[in-house]
């Protein structure tokens, strides 16, 4: 498939943008599948492309911030989940 660069443009900006919001509150692909599907990608493709593209800021954002994202001292895993369940 054959881009115009008006569309590889639009993409690139829509990438950038979507991974950075992705890595500060999440919902990059709100950015990311009007993008595609606005260049011609069927709207299933264009959801599973999305987020395969989106996968490893995902992940280097989990990473990044692994520090923030522990349990506080003496919580076990189980006890985080329970207070997050009722909450």
């Amino acid at each position: 498939m054959s881009l115009e660069p008006v569309s590889l443009i639009l993409l690139t900006i829509a990438a950038f943008l979507a991974g950075g919001l992705n890595a500060l509150a999440g919902g990059g692909s709100f950015l990311t599948l009007p993008a595609l599907v606005f260049t011609g990608v069927p709207p299933v493709a264009a959801n599973a492309t999305g987020t395969a593209a989106l996968l490893p800021g995902y992940l280097a954002s989990a990473w990044a911030c692994r520090d923030l994202i522990r349990a506080p001292a003496g919580l076990t895993l189980m006890g985080v989940i329970l207070l997050g369940g009722v909450g």
